[in-house]
């Protein structure tokens, strides 16, 4: 098994979110991605997976959730979100093809910078000739992304591609229901509705507010319905 050694040397030590798992992802219409995503995170199936969507659409959750499972199996990974790595030098990438998953969120944070996208080129090719799995993630289609190297969008294009909708209110609504249902609170369809139109659609607020909601229904130990949600939130 690969060392870890290679995870520590990183200049920047990403944690996984908690939450950030397949049991926390609500798949509308995405079944086959999770599902390839899945077997990647377990050194199965195809070698790179490519996956783009706005933000909200689960593309860097799901990134985090192969880590998660990886690691769970006893195998090495890295999540790195790439917009936050544009500051060091591209030689982040070397020797990660010692690792069996390597996660690649916001590509499109390097795409069309000559040594970023040269670097990992060869990055690609090291880690496919190790029998490696990568997953890349960005906010837009891999056609659509800003890739001036060939042999780059080539090598990308190789694998599996997928485009996730943007996240509509069904989608958010149904985000809800099950993150509620995997801390043991129950959300009607109505319920959750109206916290997202309270939220303006706002992922990371509606968030926020499950996370008030669960500790008001623990401890008045009441069932959430719009009363109560009213109350509790102040709206």
């Amino acid at each position: 098994m690969a060392s870890i050694q290679v995870v520590e040397q990183l200049p920047l030590r990403v944690q996984l979110r908690d939450e950030a798992t397949f049991e926390n992802f609500y798949a509308k219409q995405d079944l086959e991605a999770v599902e390839q995503i899945q077997l990647a995170a377990k050194g199965e199936g195809e070698q790179s997976i490519y996956v783009s969507g706005q933000a909200g659409s689960g593309c860097s959750h799901l990134l985090q959730a192969a880590c998660h499972e990886a690691q769970a199996i006893g195998l090495n990974s890295v999540y790195l979100p790439l917009d936050e790595l544009v500051g060091y030098s591209p030689a982040v990438f070397e020797s990660l093809e010692e690792l069996p998953l390597i996660a690649l969120d916001n590509l499109q944070a390097i795409a069309g910078d000559e040594q970023w996208e040269e670097a990992l080129f060869h990055m690609f090719n090291r880690v496919r000739d190790a029998g490696g799995r990568m997953i890349f993630a960005a906010d837009k289609p891999l056609e659509d992304l800003n890739v001036k190297l060939p042999d780059l969008r080539s090598r990308l294009k190789w694998g599996l591609v997928y485009e996730f909708d943007d996240p509509d209110d069904e989608f958010k609504i149904g985000t809800l229901q099950l993150r509620g249902h995997n801390r043991g609170l129950e959300i009607t369809a109505d319920v959750a509705k109206y916290v997202v139109r309270q939220v303006n659609g706002d992922m990371e607020q509606m968030f926020e507010v499950l996370q008030q909601l669960d500790n008001a229904s623990l401890s008045a130990q009441r069932k959430l319905t719009r009363p109560f949600v009213k109350a509790v939130m102040d709206w």
